[in-house]
């Protein structure tokens, strides 16, 4: 397995690109990075640690960085091509089984799931996020 580090090396980045928060004017056509420590599928996954980003805001992130894209490179075919030419890299699932599953004196899922129906209620909620559907429930 290559690790991402290396993997980034390969497509040419000599460092890292900047977080969401931290992205300002044009450093987001270099890449942006929308990752929130204990986040999850579900908008309550890791609530217990703190702030975090849940992937339907990492999702609005994300739909903001395309209009600022498109705005800098003033709405045109080059805003195109240029959002064509992106790369995305997802990891997604583990802490809604670290923190939420498997505490169940904080969350009450896995007195809701079985872990076979967990995992198909977070495969459909990611769909659902994936194709960017406003009606998905956070069921």
């Amino acid at each position: 397995m290559v690790s991402l580090l290396t993997a980034a090396e390969l497509l040419g980045f000599a460092t890292y690109i900047p977080s969401f928060a931290n992205a300002t004017g044009s450093d987001i056509l270099k890449g942006v990075n929308y990752a929130s420590g204990s986040a999850g599928i579900r908008e309550e996954t890791g609530k217990h640690l703190g702030i975090r980003f849940s992937l339907d805001q990492q999702f609005q992130h994300h739909n903001l960085t395309v209009s600022r894209t498109a705005k800098i490179l003033e709405f045109n075919q080059a805003a195109t091509e240029h959002l064509n030419k992106c790369i995305y890299s997802v990891g997604m699932g583990s802490n809604d089984y670290i923190n939420n599953y498997f505490m169940p004196s904080l969350y009450p899922t896995s007195r809701t799931y079985t872990k076979e129906e967990y995992a198909k209620v977070l495969i459909r909620r990611f769909s659902e996020q994936i194709k960017g559907s406003s009606s998905a429930s956070a069921s």
